[in-house]
Order: C-alpha cells, then structure tokens, then sequence
C-alpha cells in the first residue's frame, strides 16, 4: 500500500512539472497552482517513503502517526491554498500562508510532546478555516458567473466544490488513518487515495480546459461595474425601451449571449442594464435571461405540439442539458407534462 501510494504520488507531481501544456506557463494562476498541488504532492510521498522504507508502521506506531501528522499538514495547507488561489485569481492573503505555517508548528510541537490527539484537532480547525474560505469565494464566484453568462456556467465550478469536500473528508479521514490498523487502514487509505487522485485529475481537467478564462473574463465584469455611477429613474426608463426593442428583434434567444454583449447590442452600458435586471427583482442576469427564454418555450410548445424539447430549446437558446430543469424550476412543470396540460 505504502509503495503503491509513493508511486503514484511521483507520477502525479511528474506529469504536473513537465506534462501540462505549454499555455499552463503562461497563466499566472493556473502556474501558481500547479506548483501548490505539486508541493502538496511530494509531501505525502514523502511520508509514505519514509514509512516503507523505515517500516515504521509495524515496528512502532507512535512515530507512524508523528511522521504522517507532520508531513500531513503542510500538504493539506498547500492542496487548500490551491483551490483559494484559483478561486481568488492568485490572491491568497498573508494570513492564510500564516495560518497555516502556524498550524504545522504548533502541530509539530504536540507530536514532539506525544499529544498527537491535540495535533490531529489542531489540523481539523485549520482545515475548518480553509473550508470557510473556499466556500465563501465558491458563493461569491457563483453570482459572478451567474451575473455574466446566461446558461450553465455554474458546471465550471463544480470540482471545486467536491474538491472541498474531499480535502474536508480528508482531514477527517487522516486521523481516523493513522491510528487506524489492518483491514480498516486498507480500508481508510483507498478512500484517501481516490480523494487525491480525484483532485489532481479534476485540476489538470479544469487547466486544460481553459475554463479559468471564463472566470476571469466574468471577474473582469463585475470590477469593471464596480466603478460605474448609479442609475436613475429616467435611465431606466431608457433601458426599458431598449430591452423591450431587444427582445421583440430576438435578442435574448440567441445562446451564448454574456451580459456585456446584450448591453453592447443594446446600446447600453453594462452597469445601467444590471441596474435595471436588479430594478425588475431579478437575482442575476441569468436568471433574467433564462426566465425569458423559459417565457418563450411555453409558447413554442403552445404553438408547435409537435416539436422535441430539443428542438424546442434550441429556438429558445437554452442548452438541451439543462433544458429540463430550468423550464422545471421556473414553471414548476417539466416541459412534457405542460404540453399535456
């Protein structure tokens, strides 16, 4: 188990040094990032080295648990930073580096005294801390996206979100691990490393992919309005009139359609088309969006019975992967049972 953990460990951290694109090297975050989960890496093989080689788990418990705790921590410091600095495009405070330097000190002070049930609690509540975080960023970067897509982009941060739960049951799991023998320990280890494989897989998957850009470009948005003035009854009354033109030439039905190239087919700014969206109590641009297109489904299934969902949400400009759903979760119905009704 140990060999098996120690080489796959080294192959993860070698395809992430030298088998990711080229484009990896060029962005900023992700690059950060690899080298993050990288560390991570090595560390945990580290300790797995140490332990075959020592055979310090059959030989003598007690510094089993001191060499996994020690190099445990700093592992799950650099797998949680990872994620905050993908979420935060590179902006990890100091004192998220801090906490977590101070955790394996204080940590590695208590193995060293033998009160390893203090370190594994003082590994829990740094892990609490970072889970907090990545939450926190996951709520803020889901209204991001939903504030400049129109459909289904919610699906680019689903990893993470597992992520975290998997480096949460992992903090959970390791002390439960390490003091842990026979047929239970098999059993905890396997489970650690899917965890492991799941994050590193679902990471290169996500950098390949070129998905950071979408958050970006969406990022980008909202500091760009953040510096916008306020609107006015009277501008308003103006993005009334333009929306209504919009939507009777179609515009809301063509997919793919980002608030800033509505805005721009408007003629509008950007910060007065939100202010109006948020003036109509509407959550989110994609919310707007998709309520309109779900508005217009209703009456292509009216109008044409004989139409396939499919063909339905394409005229509509929802995609035929959450077509279903929206048009559920607005109407209260699914599709086929409101052309019965």
């Amino acid at each position: 188990m140990q060999f098996s953990a120690v080489v796959m460990t080294t192959l993860m951290a070698l395809a992430l040094v030298f088998m990711l694109p080229t484009k990896v090297h060029e962005d900023r975050v992700a690059n950060r990032s690899r080298w993050l989960m990288t560390g991570g890496l090595v560390l945990i093989g580290v300790q797995f080295l140490i332990q075959y080689l020592s055979g310090m788990r059959t030989s003598n418990m007690t510094h089993a648990v001191m060499v996994n705790l020690v190099h445990f921590i700093p592992a799950a410091v650099l797998m949680s930073l990872n994620v905050i600095n993908l979420e935060r495009q590179g902006r990890i405070k100091r004192i998220e580096w801090i906490i977590g330097a101070a955790t394996w000190v204080v940590a590695t002070v208590l193995v060293l005294c033998k009160s390893l049930v203090a370190a594994s609690v003082i590994y829990g509540i740094m892990q609490i801390y970072y889970s907090y975080i990545q939450l926190h960023e996951m709520s803020r970067l889901e209204f991001m996206l939903d504030e400049y897509y129109d459909d289904g982009r919610r699906g680019l941060l689903w990893w993470m979100k597992l992520t975290i739960v998997n480096l949460s049951l992992t903090t959970v799991m390791v002390p439960l691990m390490i003091f842990s023998q026979d047929w239970l320990l098999t059993s905890f280890a396997l489970v650690l490393f899917i965890g492991i494989f799941y994050m590193w897989f679902c990471f290169v998957r996500y950098v390949v992919s070129g998905a950071s850009s979408h958050l970006q470009e969406a990022e980008q948005s909202a500091e760009q309005e953040q510096h916008e003035i306020s609107a006015t009854a009277e501008s308003l009354q103006r993005v009334e009139k333009a929306v209504e033109k919009w939507t009777a030439a179609g515009g809301h039905l063509h997919s793919g359609t980002t608030k800033p190239m509505a805005a721009q087919e408007m003629k509008l700014p950007q910060y007065l088309l939100s202010a109006w969206i948020k003036a109509q109590g509407y959550a989110s641009y994609s919310k707007w969006i998709t309520t309109l297109r779900v508005e217009e489904a209703k009456n292509t299934i009216s109008a044409h019975p004989e139409w396939s969902n499919e063909a339905v949400a394409d005229h509509c400009g929802i995609s035929r992967s959450h077509f279903q759903r929206v048009f559920l979760e607005i109407t209260g119905v699914t599709p086929t049972q409101f052309q019965k009704n």
